[in-house]
């Protein structure tokens, strides 16, 4: 039970992040490519930042991993 709440917080923190991000950023990104990046279907990122459309839980993860891996300036 207290795992299940701890999950379902992160969810939540991440998908703020993700959403605060993406809005932010909106001009300087290439959404498609960030789309294709996950595998997510064309247009769920585009809906959100413009119809304000809520993103799947299930795309969130993938998201911020990407958001993360992007805004972090590594090297590879």
């Amino acid at each position: 039970m207290h795992e299940e709440l701890v999950s379902l917080k992160k969810i939540q923190n991440n998908r703020k992040r993700v959403e605060k991000w993406l809005i932010n950023n909106q001009k300087y990104i290439n959404i498609t490519a960030l789309e294709k990046e996950i595998s997510a279907p064309k247009g769920l990122i585009q809906k959100f930042v413009k119809y304000d459309k809520k993103i799947h839980d299930k795309w969130i993860d993938p998201l911020y991993g990407v958001i993360k891996q992007f805004a972090s300036f590594k090297l590879r």
